[in-house]
């Protein structure tokens, strides 16, 4: 009879320190929060309510325009940093100097500075008195404006200051993507007389799709998370117009003190951000490249 082989418990200690850390700080906060979001808490005591905070989200006009003040600076800052960060790579890529790498650096810097020092330049840059933009349009001749008090323009100088932020990263990814791409497609293609354009989309976009695919993922979360620029530069303002869904979290967290409905409000997100997940890796992952453990 063969000895039955003793179990070794060596694997176990190794993986247990960072299987205890991701525990305590990432699955017990979670499902702390989920119940969270069912009671009426305010540091001082709590009340189960059941699902009476999430009638509430659906009353609270705040907080659904901040749900479509999140979509519109998503799917905007998104889409405009994927195609920017494709067409500036793929142009780097394309006319390969000693100076390309100062170049890409430029364009990356922007996303490793500090976001509040970026908030306070651009904040500085909006201001209606001796802010850069106004003081170009005064050289143009046209009338300054009042852009983060301005309730039609305000979201819109964020997005521009997302689009700033996040570019560099998705060009450095594509750039580096591009540079993978075997040269002999593009020299089998110029033998059969396509022209740059046409190698550009029938060769280095297809080519990219899992690059595209990781980028749309990463920067659709990070988009949805996006806070520290709204509490320096507007506070949400004017008229709730800049406000988004983590701001109204912070807001009526530390603000309210309203902990139980601040969490169902984060909930929400996280929901949001998972059915989105998970949409993208079902319809976006056409090559199934990347796949959900």
């Amino acid at each position: 009879m063969k000895k039955k082989k003793k179990k070794s418990w060596a694997p176990y200690l190794f993986i247990a320190p960072s299987f205890l850390i991701y525990l305590i700080f990432v699955l017990i906060p979670v499902v702390c929060a989920f119940f969270m979001s069912f009671t009426n808490y305010s540091l001082n005591k709590m009340k189960f309510i059941g699902i009476n905070n999430y009638l509430r989200l659906l009353k609270d006009s705040i907080f659904i325009r901040s749900v479509g003040n999140t979509l519109v600076y998503s799917v905007v800052v998104v889409s405009v940093n994927i195609v920017l960060g494709l067409v500036l790579a793929a142009i780097l890529n394309q006319i390969w100097f000693k100076g390309s790498g100062f170049c890409r650096a430029v364009f990356y810097v922007p996303y490793i500075i500090s976001t509040i020092a970026a908030s306070m330049i651009w904040m500085y840059m909006y201001d209606s008195k001796v802010g850069v933009l106004n003081a170009f349009l005064k050289f143009l001749g046209l009338p300054a404006q009042s852009w983060l008090q301005n309730e039609k323009l305000a979201l819109s100088c964020l997005i521009l200051m997302g689009i700033w932020q996040g570019m560099g990263y998705c060009l450095t990814v594509y750039f580096s993507a591009l540079r993978a791409i075997p040269n002999y497609l593009y020299e089998a293609a110029k033998i059969d007389g396509a022209s740059g354009l046409a190698q550009f989309f029938k060769i280095s976009v297809p080519m990219l799709s899992s690059t595209t695919f990781f980028l749309l993922v990463m920067c659709m979360i990070s988009s949805f998370q996006v806070f520290a620029q709204i509490m320096v530069m507007t506070g949400g303002g004017p008229l709730n117009s800049t406000t988004m869904i983590a701001h109204q979290i912070y807001v009526n967290s530390f603000t309210n003190y309203s902990m139980g409905y601040a969490t169902s409000q984060a909930v929400v997100l996280f929901m949001m951000i998972l059915v989105l997940t998970l949409l993208f890796f079902k319809y976006g992952n056409k090559e199934g490249d990347a796949e959900l453990d």
